[in-house]
């Protein structure tokens, strides 16, 4: 949901880029800014760890054609991808006037998600933020062929425990994946 001018002006300058995205990629990204804004809130800098969700998966823009891909696919172009986010990430904040400082910040919060690794506390955010936005069916239905489901899921299951490190997303993760593993496995 958004809430101020500040996330209109990304949305209006960021949201063109995801329709050269993978498809699913800009929903993901909305549901990644909803959960910083859970496991941030009151923190003084949530503007630029919001800023860095909106953005993080800007890198695939025109990697894929647009369409569901599975896993193997995905994991096969995700290097590129990730080699990409800084030139997208630098010609959006400096559309949006963003400072050095911020650039910089925005830039290596993205890096973590991409990386899928944290080590200080804004980036433990954003990855949390990334890994429980995945664990909802919707996810899987707008981004991935329905023979990834169980790969995903079990990708999921075995690696994500470990790179959840923000307490409210360590007590998150168990719920969501097994609500997941229930609406899709049955």
């Amino acid at each position: 949901m958004v809430t101020n001018d500040f996330e209109r002006k990304i949305i209006e300058v960021a949201k063109p880029y995801f329709e050269f995205c993978r498809s699913g990629d800009w929903k993901h990204a909305e549901r990644v800014v909803n959960w910083v804004k859970e496991l941030g809130e009151g923190r003084k800098d949530l503007d630029v760890i919001i800023t860095a969700a909106y953005l993080h998966d800007v890198g695939w823009y025109k990697v894929l054609p647009k369409g569901k891909i599975d896993l193997d696919e995905m994991l096969r172009h995700e290097i590129e991808a990730n080699r990409n986010s800084s030139r997208y990430v630098q010609e959006v904040l400096d559309r949006l006037d963003y400072s050095e400082s911020d650039v910089k910040k925005v830039l290596r919060l993205v890096g973590a998600a991409d990386d899928h690794e944290a080590s200080l506390e804004d980036e433990e955010i954003i990855v949390d933020a990334d890994n429980l936005s995945k664990l909802c069916v919707e996810h899987l239905r707008e981004k991935y062929q329905k023979e990834s489901y169980k790969k995903l899921i079990k990708l999921w299951e075995d690696e994500l425990a470990d790179q959840i490190r923000t307490p409210r997303g360590r007590a998150i993760y168990p719920g969501l994946l097994a609500d997941l593993k229930r609406t899709v496995l049955g």
